[in-house]
């Protein structure tokens, strides 16, 4: 009986085998092997070419305040060194300093790090939407190709911390919107929405999102449960929401901490409706980054969304599009910018690959092609890649810059031509004095153009733009160069740069060297007895 049985089932087995089963699932398993080996290459190489960026580009603006953050104590690093951000960031970065250096590349080693973390976040959540492996390698290679992904996941700021953390909470709430309730997926998700919550205030609004849709789905599942697991998920919940609570209360007092003048000044910020297609683009075409882009993001979110059941179709569009719409009403100006939404830029980014990858398939399909359409499709698919790839790489190196302009080689220019017998005069000079008094010191305390005093002894002044961007600014820096240097706008615009040197991945700072003979200071007098 025993040995009938055992023929039985090697009969069976023999069975699965012709009929595909067996090499079916083997195919399966190298597909996701080298899958993961592609992945693993990818990135790899995005993360050294970061590395090497990050040794050839100086700090900008935003960057020196990190460093500035970091260099308090770890008692008011704990509690938010910075008032308008949580101190997730500046704990790590300081963690990571205190390891590696004082480097610029130490600096930004926890974007470094987070830019490979979002990568291999991005082909997870890829593969839990039901793309193929090949397909989910296109939207991984196509975003480490992307400027803002480069740019972000090198600055030594919280963008590419926010993405990642955002993206791995995204495909465990799938997971247990499907009906995962293992401890890992449970976890997981309770970390990455905190950890959300914690890196950027903007975050607190996607962990939000995800708590309540998880919280809901999860309702049927919580009465069909035993008790004691009842209570010990809901337990977490009220846990998971508390620590929420309490970061979202920090928000509501930055948010009060604002002067009236920073905040909204318009019912809709449309600049930064422009500043999202701009910011957001991976091709290089204005028309298409500023209209058939965001048409193809829309309508690749839409189809993801149908591919989903339940609850889990509104994370695409509430996670992709809502925190956006909702942005254009809340602030004007530099308040809020297309960086801080880095979670919804995934989905943008993955959406206008969904839209050309479905229509590579229309294509195969199409009854007009007949036969052809199946060889046809995936050739016009990899020519729409290679039009990519080839955009992108015709901006190099512009467009692949960490950072704003090279400080550093103005700090080398200045020292070496100037720093005797001259003095920086930086305009906006809270600026100018993190950049040039602790990070590129230039020998002596740059003076702020807002605040200008000839210093005696001292005629020639490099005046540095730093941060001017708009007419209305420029207007401002040409009307204190009037006022403190008696030189018209024309004369100053008639002021030829100086040839400061530059990075390949930064432009120069502009500069203009003004003399002044005429406004010593003249010596103190000596106080009567």
């Amino acid at each position: 009986m025993g040995q009938e049985e055992d023929v039985t089932r090697i009969e069976a087995g023999l069975a699965n085998i012709r009929r595909g089963g067996l090499g079916t699932t083997i195919q399966r398993a190298i597909t996701a092997r080298n899958g993961a080996y592609a992945l693993a290459c990818i990135v790899l190489l995005s993360l050294a070419f970061r590395v090497h960026l990050s040794g050839e580009c100086s700090l900008w603006l935003d960057e020196a305040t990190t460093r500035r953050g970091i260099q308090k104590p770890w008692p008011k690093i704990l509690a938010g060194p910075s008032k308008v951000h949580p101190p997730l960031m500046y704990l790590l970065v300081a963690g990571a300093v205190e390891v590696l250096g004082k480097s610029e590349t130490a600096l930004r080693s926890v974007s470094l790090f987070f830019g490979c973390v979002l990568l291999v976040a991005i082909y997870e959540l890829c593969l839990e939407l039901g793309l193929t492996v090949g397909r989910a390698l296109i939207v991984v290679g196509t975003i480490a190709l992307s400027p803002f992904f480069i740019r972000h996941a090198t600055e030594a700021r919280h963008y590419a911390m926010l993405a990642a953390f955002v993206t791995l909470a995204t495909t465990r709430a799938l997971r247990i919107l499907r009906g995962s309730t293992k401890t890992r997926d449970l976890v997981g998700f309770a970390v990455a929405v905190l950890a959300a919550s914690f890196t950027q205030y903007f975050g607190l609004a996607y962990s939000l999102a995800l708590v309540a849709t998880v919280a809901v789905g999860l309702a049927p599942a919580w009465k069909q449960s035993r008790p004691m697991r009842r209570v010990a998920l809901i337990g977490s919940l009220i846990g998971l929401l508390a620590a929420l609570g309490f970061d979202a209360v920090r928000a509501a007092a930055v948010e009060r901490s604002f002067e009236p003048s920073e905040r909204a000044a318009h019912a809709l910020n449309t600049a930064l409706l422009l500043e999202f297609p701009r910011e957001f683009s991976l091709f290089t075409n204005e028309t298409f980054a500023m209209v058939i882009e965001p048409a193809l993001a829309l309508v690749g979110i839409a189809l993801l969304s149908f591919r989903l059941r339940g609850l889990a179709r509104l994370l695409p569009l509430g996670l992709g599009v809502v925190p956006c719409v909702a942005a254009l009403f809340i602030s004007s100006d530099h308040f809020v910018s297309a960086r801080y939404l880095a979670p919804s830029w995934v989905f943008y980014h993955l959406g206008a690959c969904v839209a050309l990858l479905a229509a590579v398939d229309l294509l195969r399909r199409g009854r007009a092609l007949g036969a052809r359409a199946a060889w046809l499709a995936p050739q016009v698919g990899w020519l729409l890649l290679a039009c990519v790839v080839i955009a992108r790489l015709s901006e190099f190196p512009k467009g692949f810059g960490a950072g704003g302009e090279d400080y550093r080689g103005l700090q080398r220019y200045f020292l070496a031509n100037l720093g005797a017998d001259s003095r920086l005069v930086a305009c906006f000079g809270s600026f100018g004095k993190v950049l040039f008094g602790k990070e590129y010191p230039v020998g002596s305390r740059p003076i702020s153009l807002e605040r200008f005093r000839p210093v005696r002894g001292v005629d020639r002044y490099l005046i540095v733009e730093l941060h001017i961007e708009g007419p209305e600014r420029t207007a401002m820096l040409e009307s204190l160069v009037e006022r403190h240097f008696g030189l018209s706008r024309q004369a100053w615009r008639s002021v030829p740069l100086v040839p400061v040197p530059h990075s390949r991945y930064q432009p120069p700072v502009l500069a203009r060297l003004v003399h002044l003979p005429r406004h010593r200071v003249p010596a103190r007098r000596k106080p009567r007895r």
